[in-house]
């Protein structure tokens, strides 16, 4: 019996390791723009296969001389290929368990913020408290909106600036309102984004306004977006792209909703606009969902570059093609977050790797937005967000 909490230790980190490998890879297939019938099949054999491998872990603890006698018995000179793969598996488990996982985990927990983000601050309305069960509404899993220690009603109002050295003079002190995935399909209630857009209207107003996709969960909520996006204003542009979503609720439809709002809906391509008497390229990335990814032959090399991508999972595109600011939205966060740990699942080819915040790499700066919403009513640790950017050409971090 003394091998026993040795045996539990070796099952638990196994596990650990097991249940990573399924959720990254759950996560890469969720990054992609595969059907949806497949992607749901998909979760759910994951869920089977990570609870199975548990099933396993308790059998062996239970059973501990039965294993150890299995080890021990006469076998044949060349072992079962079977054996030896199963073997390999858990010892894969185990170094991604131990190190692999544990590693990450840890350089995730001490990165320090990029030299770009200046300052940030965040303030965090409940409007749970001051709306109750109205917010809930009459849409998908309503339950789980009442679920203890749900916090979908818990808006942060994140104000960031960002010290952009390419960023023309007359920018300075530019500001743009990033707003993403506000999933309307009747939970939260239309009453919930009412009482979001009321907060933006009593700040100053931006100089852009920014919706980075994923409008509508239904074909019928199409008829949210004037009457609460459109109220939203700018003394600039307001612009606008869809996400994945989007494509399956008629496209053309959310996009000429949009228009009607007073948005510029830039696609998968990219315009010349200008703020502040200034003209700069305004880049729309809806990739990988809608295709062809934008072409920017053409595009003025000496202008300022904005991008909108739907998912994070462009910010390698983005870099190669130059683009001074990407906003993104899409990941959620993750929408569930453990302590130290962080996201867990994250619907991206890099899973975990740009999850929230602001990344920055060979002169392109990436801002992530958590979204208000989504398609199920859960987030636990990980409130919707609203993002106002300052844009600054000061001294960095």
């Amino acid at each position: 019996m003394t091998g026993t909490p040795l045996l539990f230790v070796v099952a638990a980190v196994a596990w650990v390791g097991h249940a990573c490998i399924w959720t990254v890879l759950l996560s890469n297939l969720f990054g992609r723009p595969l059907p949806k019938p497949f992607l749901k099949a998909w979760r759910l054999v994951t869920a089977v296969v990570i609870l199975a491998f548990l099933q396993m872990c308790w059998w062996l603890l239970t059973h501990p001389f039965t294993f150890i006698d299995g080890l021990l018995a006469s076998r044949p000179a060349w072992p079962d290929p079977t054996d030896a793969l199963g073997f390999g598996y858990v010892g894969v488990c185990l170094v991604v368990g131990g190190l692999v996982f544990p590693a990450i985990t840890v350089l995730r927990f001490v990165r320090k913020p990029p030299a770009c983000l200046v300052s940030e601050t965040t303030r965090t309305r409940d409007l749970w408290a001051e709306c109750g069960e109205p917010l809930i509404g009459d849409g998908k899993m309503p339950y789980v909106a009442r679920l203890p220690g749900n916090q979908i009603f818990r808006v942060d109002f994140t104000e960031s600036t960002l010290a952009l050295p390419d960023l023309p003079p007359e920018w300075e002190g530019l500001t743009i309102l990033v707003v993403s995935d506000v999933h309307f399909h009747g939970t939260p209630s239309r009453l919930f984004f009412d009482r979001v857009v009321d907060d933006i209207l009593t700040g100053p107003t931006p100089d852009l306004v920014c919706l980075i996709g994923d409008y509508v969960d239904t074909d019928t909520h199409r008829e949210w977006i004037g009457p609460v996006l459109g109220r939203l204003s700018a003394t600039g542009v307001k612009l606008a792209i869809l996400g994945n979503h989007d494509k399956h609720h008629h496209p053309q439809q959310v996009r000429a909703a949009l228009t009607d709002a007073g948005y510029a809906v830039v696609g998968n391509g990219w315009q010349t606009v200008t703020v502040r008497g200034v003209p700069c390229v305004v880049v729309g990335h809806e990739g990988p969902w809608f295709v062809p990814p934008p072409d920017l032959t053409g595009t003025p090399a000496e202008l300022f570059r904005l991008c909108l991508s739907h998912t994070p999972d462009n910010f390698y595109w983005g870099v190669a093609n130059q683009i001074d600011l990407m906003l993104c939205g899409h990941v959620h966060g993750g929408g569930i977050r453990v302590p130290v740990i962080g996201s867990i699942f994250v619907p991206s080819v890099y899973s975990r790797r740009f999850d929230q915040g602001v990344f920055e790499r060979a002169g392109t700066v990436m801002v992530v937005n958590r979204g208000l919403s989504g398609k199920e009513p859960l987030r636990f640790r990980c409130n919707p967000q609203v993002m106002r950017l300052t844009l600054t050409r000061g001294v960095r971090r």
